[in-house]
């Protein structure tokens, strides 16, 4: 579909962000503690972690991949706009990029979270952020945000695809498939907040789609805040699988993110990888969508919908 309008458009890709080196985890660490920095051991433990990958995460290069191939894929669609990228922890802040948006004099933009699921700890807050610096700097520009994606076809098909491919060898009724996602929280479920019940509805699709006879689902990553966030978590899960001897393998792939950085390569990559050996059962980690063509291209229908029902109820 051609798109003729002249009105100026910009797409607003957003992601969580990631230090850019390892001087830069103090800073990032203490923006996501919200000003209060964090103690040595907590910082070690952090700095640790990246060094143990090989150094900052490649969040942010495949970010802009990903940002960049969505772009492209609305000029396939005939709809030119100009791509902006937001993140939550790091510059350039989602504030930032909407400020610069504003100063470009844009008029109609979509924003993209580079996080499948809504929660009102991810999708909510970078909507949020998104609005209040449109408010501040560009009230009249119209902004459209892309809550979810979670059962976008093209996500399925990746992830099963990808269950697969680490499924090859093995007996699938002597393997145990893992998805999982970033834990948040347990208060937001009293709160009816939706993210659980659409992790387990992308699980439930890829699963279907894969014909697998074992799976579960499992949260990582929780932070230590005092407070219980929503498990099981999923070495608990590796740990139990162990101890059944009902498995011989376990395949684990996360539904909740969508780029390698250091949730994946830390937490499943080395973490859920130790735990399975500790236990005496075989691990391979599925591939993370990162700039996937089928995908991007998916993401960049859903955005190009978005600018013409704007078109349309103009």
């Amino acid at each position: 579909m051609e798109e003729t309008s002249t009105t100026k458009k910009g797409l607003l890709v957003m992601h969580y962000g990631t230090p850019a080196t390892i001087e830069d985890v103090l800073p990032y660490y203490t923006h996501i503690r919200r000003g209060r920095p964090p103690a040595p051991e907590q910082l070690q433990d952090l700095v640790d972690r990246y060094q143990a990958i090989g150094g900052p995460s490649p969040l942010t290069e495949i970010s802009e991949r990903q940002a960049a191939a969505i772009g492209e894929g609305l000029r396939r669609r005939g709809i030119e706009s100009k791509v902006y990228i937001g993140t939550k922890h790091t510059h350039p802040f989602v504030a930032e990029a909407v400020e610069r948006m504003a100063h470009d004099g844009v008029e109609e933009a979509v924003g993209v979270v580079l996080a499948p699921h809504f929660s009102t700890f991810s999708i909510a807050a970078y909507k949020k952020y998104a609005e209040e610096a449109r408010e501040q700097h560009s009230p009249e520009m119209s902004l459209t945000i892309i809550e979810r994606w979670g059962t976008l076809p093209a996500l399925v098909d990746f992830l099963s695809r990808q269950v697969a491919v680490q499924l090859e060898g093995w007996d699938p009724e002597e393997t145990l498939v893992i998805f999982s996602a970033h834990s948040l929280p347990s208060k937001i479920v009293a709160a009816g907040d939706p993210y659980k019940d659409e992790l387990l509805e992308t699980s439930r699709l890829v699963a279907e789609k894969a014909a697998l006879p074992h799976w579960a689902f499992a949260f990582q990553s929780a932070s230590n805040t005092g407070e219980p966030w929503l498990g099981p978590d999923i070495l608990d899960v590796i740990e139990e699988a162990g101890r059944s001897k009902a498995y011989k393998n376990v395949v684990s792939c996360t539904v909740g993110f969508v780029s390698d950085h250091l949730e994946v390569l830390y937490d499943l990559g080395i973490e859920a990888k130790e735990k399975c050996a500790e236990v005496g059962l075989g691990f391979r980690l599925t591939a993370c969508v990162n700039d996937d063509p089928a995908v991007m291209d998916a993401l960049s229908g859903l955005a190009a919908s978005a600018f013409h029902e704007r078109a349309a109820s103009s």
